[in-house]
């Protein structure tokens, strides 16, 4: 006996005619492969999931005006592009959470208050001291000079990414070392 096999083109046709068992099969087709070559990349089941769940989702509510010709290409691709859109947002928001303490720290000082100014300077020199030269110098470079993380990159012949490991070591410990000037106001 011949049995008709549901091809992805007939999946994807249907799909833009809003005919959700297209969806659910799609899904069910895909989702297995899917979460295994996300999980790889990210290792983190929970992460994976969401991820997968993005997709799905941008995968039906893009259904009527998607140009998608070969759908399993289509749904490793963006599942590849939604894990670096996963990646630049955490480090876009741990970069975000580093300057909000520094603003935190500069804007508990009291614009009378030099005394306490000169106490905070000095706290951060003391924990620079305790840190290695080459972390304590991208620090002061970046958060004291305000130079850019790619200008020091250049200047010390490292790369961005080497950099932004020196100044999330950093940050790490200062959070901890200040905490008292965060929670003095």
């Amino acid at each position: 006996m011949h049995r008709c096999e549901v091809t992805d083109e007939m999946l994807l046709n249907a799909l833009k005619n809003h005919d959700s068992y297209a969806f659910e099969a799609i899904y069910h087709r895909y989702w297995r492969r899917l979460f295994v070559f996300v999980y790889q990349q990210m290792g983190s089941k929970d992460e994976a999931e969401e991820v997968l769940q993005d997709l799905m989702l941008s995968l039906w509510q893009n259904r009527s005006d998607s140009n998608i010709r070969n759908l399993r290409s289509y749904l490793f691709i963006a599942a590849r592009n939604l894990v670096n859109m996963h990646y630049r947002k955490e480090i876009n928001l741990r970069k975000y959470r580093e300057f909000q303490l520094m603003q935190e720290v500069m804007e508990s000082i009291p614009p009378e208050n030099a005394v306490y100014e000169k106490e905070l300077l000095d706290a951060i020199e003391k924990v620079l001291e305790k840190l290695p030269e080459k972390t304590a110098c991208i620090f002061r470079m970046n958060k004291l000079d305000h130079v850019s993380v790619n200008k020091i990159a250049t200047h010390m012949g490292l790369s961005d990414k080497a950099v932004e490991y020196h100044l999330s070591k950093s940050m790490k410990v200062m959070r901890k070392q200040l905490q008292r000037y965060l929670l003095a106001n």
